[in-house]
């Protein structure tokens, strides 16, 4: 992660799958959780047992975190 700018500090939710061969959960899900974690995010940080993928479950996971 490296935005150009940052505005405000907006709750976010992540999701990752924990055999992601795409961009491995060590090194992407996790540490961008750590990261905007340290940065004062309210973060909301979810691991699933899939890969690169986004289920339905997981679009209405995101659905209800975004709508509250």
């Amino acid at each position: 992660m490296a935005p150009p700018s940052v505005h405000g500090r907006p709750a976010v939710w992540l999701s990752h799958g924990r055999h992601d061969r795409v961009l491995p959960v060590d090194r992407c899900g996790r540490r961008v959780a750590r990261q905007l974690g340290s940065a004062g995010y309210e973060v909301t940080y979810e691991e699933f047992d899939g890969g690169h993928v986004m289920t339905p479950e997981l679009v209405a996971a995101a659905l209800d975190a975004w709508l509250g």
